[in-house]
Parts: structure tokens; sequence; C-alpha cells
């Protein structure tokens, strides 16, 4: 079997757990194993309503998404679980549960957050612990659903091995009371309900076995000494450039990539342009690869920091060329063995998400940077090399590297005779984190079939189960109580009546939540093999609930419709009733197709299509409440 087909097979896999299943996932793999276009490929075929976030600026450019600070509206600084007071919280830090109950997001931002499916997080090996929790409590506190992140399936995407999340040591010495590591895994959400990993192993960025062979060895703690020999006949500590070899070098620090650059572009004759960049709209500086002021000369070693989307492909991220001439706005690069290539300026978006008419979900453009898309090449910092790959590379692994970044470098590089060591590599730089490898526990591919028919189970049930959510009654009428215009009428047997609504649909969803237990541990002990008792039980809530909410929550709502209005106020109050009672009925509504979904047995084979078909039905159905089928109901019921 090619590696392409491999690669194919777990990706569909992947691709079916996500529209067929609720489950959580961590998708990993190593540097160039095609987890970017994986996402790619989800973000253009799935169903679901998704949204992609990730920790970083360039992260979130580079998955197209947004950033995760940003789609949650979360302040900077840090964040501590569990009840705690304000004056025993260390500088910096907000307390989750404060942070969470004082959130005002707007009436777009909770509908988002409602309808919202699928969160896909880029890069998680950089997202920390504590920001995890966060996301999980507001999306259990907006959508009022206290399954792990509100009930949305998350995909984590990232590589454990490669970038660590970045925590002062002062924040951590307070954190690690409440955390085993700084990692997402060891998140209370997380460490509580595992996620399912799956690891892609088909790697495309190297194809030599002799290299990929190290990498594996580096990854797993198991280098031994032979290997590691090997590696170090990369060994050069006298390596010089020239002008047919000048690789670039993958420094640590920032400052010192900033340093190496400007001093050999210093050092190059000539005149020095200046290039600015075209901003538009809301563009985030920190999410850039490509410089605001890109200066360059002739002579300078540059290189592409974005794919050429054309179709000959000229260039990719990563590739290195030299600047050979710049005549006012026309530069042209040269590359070894290959036709020059007039550089031309290329565009960012930024991107935020919003719902439409539809309640889909969809991701609008808010900005846009126009520039080159080079950047001086004489070195770079492993964060910045993130996503890159190079024909050559020099690693100086004996300088300042911490523990487990020196597997990052060498992955960016294509070939083991690109790489160029200026010290020599010792076991010690190479040691993975413990907590790592301790977590690291992938599902194997041939027993994904059998997790997939338990979920698809799971996802059906959760289907049949959605019906009895009573969220959007409870946050239709917290709408109605926070109305600036309602709240200035000021009437006290209004505000009374919502009181006593909101009491009563509160304890419907606290009866529902039992029953959705029961219902989810009744199909734990046999499956769908007894679905005739799974059948018994939904018909018997959906009588009891419909009845509930007729007694202790329709009839008081018409009973003020029918009331007639005497002033502007009471006019307002009973058009928002209105309004509130398509809620509520189209809950009913939803209840009585309940009925429906498992009366028939339902085969392995045909758990897909069953999903299918049933949730094109819910959208038909949710779509068209209000018309004919509402007045059905409001015969029925009064």
């Amino acid at each position: 079997m090619s590696t392409m087909t491999t690669a194919n097979s777990i990706f569909d896999k992947i691709l079916s757990f996500i529209d067929y299943t609720n489950q959580n996932i961590f998708l990993t793999g190593k540097a160039g194993t095609g987890k970017t276009t994986l996402l790619k490929k989800i973000k253009e075929t799935s169903s679901k309503k998704m949204v992609i976030v990730a920790p970083t600026g360039v992260a979130a450019m580079n998955a197209k998404g947004t950033t995760i600070n940003s789609f949650f509206q979360l302040p900077s600084g840090s964040f501590f679980p569990g009840d705690i007071s304000l004056q025993n919280l260390q500088a910096g830090f907000m307390s989750i549960q404060s942070l969470v109950s004082d959130s005002s997001y707007n009436r777009e931002k909770m509908n988002l957050f409602l309808e919202l499916e699928l969160l896909v997080i880029d890069e998680v090996s950089m997202v920390r612990c504590d920001l995890m929790d966060v996301i999980d409590s507001i999306l259990r506190f907006v959508r009022k659903n206290n399954a792990p992140f509100g009930g949305v399936q998350l995909l984590l995407i990232g590589d454990l091995y490669q970038l660590p999340p970045v925590i002062k040591r002062e924040d951590w010495a307070f954190l690690r009371t409440a955390y085993l590591s700084p990692y997402f895994f060891d998140s209370h959400v997380i460490s509580r309900n595992p996620l399912l990993q799956i690891e892609l192993t088909t790697v495309f960025r190297q194809t030599e076995p002799e290299f990929i062979n190290i990498l594996n060895s580096i990854r797993n703690n198991q280098i031994d000494d032979t290997t590691l020999s090997l590696l170090n006949n990369r060994y050069n500590p006298t390596f010089a450039a020239s002008e047919e070899l000048n690789p670039i070098i993958i420094t640590s620090h920032n400052a010192e990539a900033t340093a190496i650059n400007k001093e050999k572009l210093d050092a190059l004759p000539g005149t020095e342009y200046t290039f600015d960049g075209e901003l538009s709209g809301e563009f985030r500086e920190a999410g850039l690869q490509a410089e605001q002021s890109l200066k360059l000369k002739e002579g300078a070693q540059i290189m592409f920091i974005k794919n050429d989307t054309g179709d000959e492909r000229k260039f990719y991220n990563g590739k290195i060329g030299k600047v050979k001439s710049i005549r006012d706005t026309e530069i042209y690069v040269s590359f070894p063995d290959e036709d020059d290539l007039l550089l031309e300026r290329t565009s960012w978006q930024s991107f935020d998400y919003k719902t439409d008419d539809e309640q889909t979900i969809v991701q609008q453009q808010v900005g846009e940077f126009s520039q080159y898309p080079v950047k001086l090449a004489w070195a770079v910092t492993i964060h910045k090399s993130q996503g890159l790959t190079f024909d050559s590379a020099i690693i100086d692994a004996g300088k300042s590297f911490v523990a487990g970044q020196v597997y990052v470098a060498l992955s960016r590089v294509r070939t083991l005779n690109g790489l160029i060591l200026r010290s020599k590599i010792n076991t010690e730089s190479l040691r993975s984190n413990p907590e790592v490898i301790g977590y690291m526990k992938p599902a194997r591919e041939e027993d994904m079939d059998g997790i997939m028919v338990t979920e698809q189970e799971k996802f059906i049930l959760q289907l049949v189960l959605n019906r009895f959510s009573f969220n959007q009654m409870l946050v239709g009428l917290e709408a109605l109580l926070s109305n600036a215009e309602i709240v200035k009428t000021n009437l006290p047997e209004f505000r009374a009546l919502l009181a006593q609504l909101k009491k009563s649909v509160t304890e419907l969803m606290s009866v529902s939540e039992r029953f959705q237990t029961q219902l989810k541990n009744l199909h734990k002990e046999n499956g769908f093999a007894d679905q005739a008792a799974l059948q018994a039980r939904i018909e018997s809530a959906v009588s009891y609930f419909i009845k509930e909410i007729n007694l202790s929550v329709l009839n008081h709502v018409n009973k003020n419709i029918r009331i007639k209005p005497k002033t502007k106020s009471e006019q307002q109050i009973q058009h928002s009733f209105q309004k509130y009672r398509t809620i509520v009925e189209n809950r009913i509504s939803l209840l009585q197709l309940s009925v429906e979904l498992l009366k028939t047995p339902i085969q392995q084979e045909n758990y897909t299509s069953w999903i299918n078909i049933h949730k094109a039905k819910l959208m038909v159905k949710t779509a068209a409440t209000g018309g004919g089928q509402q007045a059905a109901n409001n015969l029925q019921l009064f």
C-alpha cells in the first residue's frame, strides 16, 4: 500500500469521526505528516458549524482562523481554577469563576457560541492548561450545558514534541498548586474527559528512511549511541557559506536572528530599499510573518513566507533565494539551477466569525495586509520557523536551546545532508518532556472502526436527546430580562412573571439533565441491542415534558399575550412574549419529532445514513416551524 493511500485511509477515518460522532479528538503527528492538509480538508468538507482558533497570531494566520483570546474576548494574563478570593490571587491572574460570571458577550457572540458544533484549536501544544479550562467554562456557561465544552465537539491539532506552552516561572509557581503541568492535557476538563488520540505517521516532508529514523528516535527518547553518532556526522564547526550554499541559521532567540540578519544586510554594498506593507481593516501585526517595513538590498538572502498559489507553484513556504536586482518596484529573485522570478506582492487576510440569517456560522474577512511574501533569511528563530521547510540549515544545538527544541529545529530540514551542526548534539539536549511521553497513547488504526461504532451510537442518541434541551428557552427569557426597553418599564408584576418562568424552565432543565443521564446509562448497558427500552423511555419523557411546558410556561405566556395592551410599554412586552412563544412552541415541535427517531431499529451499517437523514430533517423542520406545523401545535395544545 502506498504512503498516499495509507494517509487517505486515516484521513477518511478522521473525517468520519468529525461528521458522524461527537468524540473530542487530539490529532497529532510528526512535523510534515499532513496535519495542515487535513485541517484544510475538514474545513472544506465537514457539514458541522465550525470555528478555527489558535494560541498565537502567526498560528491563527497559518490556519486561516482567529486567536483564542480574540474569539473568546479574553484578557491577557493567567487564569486560576476553583473558588479563590480575589485577595489571594497572584498579580496577573484572574479567577476563572469570576471571569465567566462577569462576562458580557453581545447577542451576536452569544448566538455564535450557541450554534457552534465543532471547535478546532490548531497548534494546541502551545495552549496552556488554564486556558483550556477557561474555554470549557465559558462554553458551559453560555450554552447552559454542563457537558464538557458545553457539548461542542473539540478537534485539537498539534505536536506535543514541538513548541511547548510558554509560561513565566513565577506564574507556574502559582499555577502548579492547581495543575500537574502547563500542557493542555493537564487541564481539569481534559483530565476528567480523555480525548481520542489519533496520530498521523506518514511523513511527507522527509523521505530518507535514515533521517526519519533519527527524528523518530529523538521524539521517543530512544536515541542510541549509533544513531547519535550518525547525526553528529553532520558536525562542521568550520563551515563557511558560499555563493552556491548559504544555509539559514536556526536560533533560539529573536534578538540573535534579528542581529544576524541586520549585520549581513549592512555588509552588502549598494542601496537599501524599504518596501512598506499596505494595511486595511482590522489586522493585528502580531499575527504576521511578513514585515511591515521590508528592507532589502541586491544580494540579500531571502526566504518565502507563503506558498505559491499559482498553477506553476514556483515557491513554497521556506524556499530560500537571493535578491538579484531591484528596479523601482520590480524585484527579481534568483535560485540555483532555476529561472529568475519576478517577485509580486501578495496579501494575508484576518478573519472573524458570525452567524448568518440561516444560523450558519460563516467566516468573514475583517482585514487585509499586502506585502512581498519574503523576509531576510540568514537566520530565523525556532518559533518563526513554524510551518517552514528548508533544503539546508545550520543548527547550533549547544547554544541556549531548551530541552526538546532541537527536534523542532532538525525537523524543519528535508534531508540529513541538508543539515549542518555548529556544535555536537548530546542526549541531554534531545530530552523530551516526561509529561508528554506519559500522556501520548494514540489509538491503533485497526481499533478505530470499533471506536467509531460506539461513538456513532452515542452521537445518534445525543441527536435524539438534543430535542430535550431547554437551553434556548432559558436564553430567550434572559434576553427578555436584560432588554433595556423592558427594564425601563419597571413593572413589578412583569418581573415577577419572568422570575417564575425562569424558575420553571430551570427546573425543566434539571429534570431533563437527569433524564438524559439515565438514558445514556441505559444505552451504556446494552447499546442499541435494546432499542425498544430506549424508545419507551423517550415516549414517556415526551409526554411528561410537553405537559409540563404547557402548564408551567406556555399557558402563562399565552395568558399575557391575550390581554389587550393599554400602553406602549405593555405593547412591547406583549410583542416580546409573542416572540418567546415561538421559541417554546419550536421546542414542543422538536419534542414531538423525537418520538419517531428510534421507533424503527437502526442497523450498524445504516448509522451514517441515519445521521445524515435526521440532521437534514432537523434543519428543515426547525426552519419550517411557525407555518402549518405551528398552527397544528396551537390547535392541539389549546
